[in-house]
């Protein structure tokens, strides 16, 4: 195994996705799997216990609208080199080839990222940590990075061996520098959920530019595909716990729950209000992007 036939692997495995859809299924599969390419951890895992951890990360991460079938990528992923299955028999398929999660889960089926791959990464820490940052920012917004390293495991010390590595990176979609500042000053330095205004200086401070139609899901680095917005609605709009309605009016995700002051202070009072809207029409958020959100991203009603 060389870093290229690793990387190449990475690069060319089939997402399943068309067009602005997401499909993290496979990526999230594999980023649970890299937090095990670290001593004394198990390369091949029971196939019931990747499925228990991997539909929470789809629960978490995942799209709402798709179904959330871990193993589908279980037995995908192996097809791109980048995964194998030891245990399975004629009785774990369906008519159609695949798998039954039922029969499956019973059994003593178990999966992982095969022995050289598992050993080059271990002995490559500065390759894994390029392959985790190609799989958050091809899959995720950076608001998202930190929750998703949480969620799979990977310790901090494969963090601090991979930060700065550029060169053991694939490439990913390069972002325009201009965008925050253009949708920030197009929102006239103000959160358009809460007004949220703090400056030092000059500076505008926890006041973010995000993204409707995700990056990493080949959303433009334009304004109308941008929203202005404090650090809390930023995570909150990205995790699908608050999103736009038709009129622009602020929609809560059921699943988004609080108390107290703090719940009405920044969530419930605004509910069913219209956001802050840029002065200038031209700057408005995009009808086509704020649908993909509500279909991709945003949690809805239950």
């Amino acid at each position: 195994m060389t870093t290229e036939e690793f990387l190449g692997r990475l690069k060319n495995m089939n997402m399943g996705r068309s067009g602005w859809g997401r499909a993290p299924h496979k990526p999230l599969l594999l980023l649970l799997a890299l937090g095990n390419c670290q001593p004394g951890k198990p390369r091949l895992r029971l196939y019931r216990d990747i499925e228990r951890e991997l539909q929470h990360l789809l629960i978490e991460f995942g799209p709402p609208s798709r179904p959330r079938n871990p193993a589908q990528p279980f037995q995908r992923l192996e097809r791109d080199g980048l995964w194998e299955i030891h245990g399975l028999e004629d009785c774990h398929y369906d008519a159609s080839k695949q798998l039954r999660p039922s029969r499956v889960r019973q059994s003593q089926v178990v999966g992982g990222i095969p022995a050289e791959m598992h050993e080059f990464l271990i002995f490559h820490p500065l390759v894994l940590w390029g392959a985790v940052q190609y799989l958050l920012h091809s899959n995720f917004p950076e608001s998202l990075h930190a929750d998703l390293l949480e969620a799979v495991h990977l310790d901090g010390a494969l963090i601090t061996a991979g930060k700065g590595e550029e060169s053991m990176r694939l490439k990913t979609r390069s972002r325009d520098p201009g965008f925050r500042p253009k949708v920030i000053l197009a929102y006239e330095n103000r959160c358009a959920v809460c007004g949220y205004a703090i400056h030092l200086r000059s500076q505008s401070m926890g006041l973010d530019a995000a993204h409707i139609l995700w990056h990493s899901s080949d959303g433009p680095d334009e304004v109308p595909n941008g929203l202005a917005l404090c650090a809390i609605h930023h995570k909150a709009f990205d995790r699908g716990g608050i999103g736009l309605g038709n009129q622009l009016e602020l929609l809560i995700s059921s699943e988004l729950q609080g108390h107290g002051d703090a719940w009405h202070l920044w969530f419930k009072r605004f509910e069913g209000q219209s956001i802050k809207i840029p002065l200038e029409s031209r700057n408005l958020p995009d009808p086509r992007f704020l649908q993909w959100h509500r279909r991709q991203v945003f949690r809805g009603f239950h």
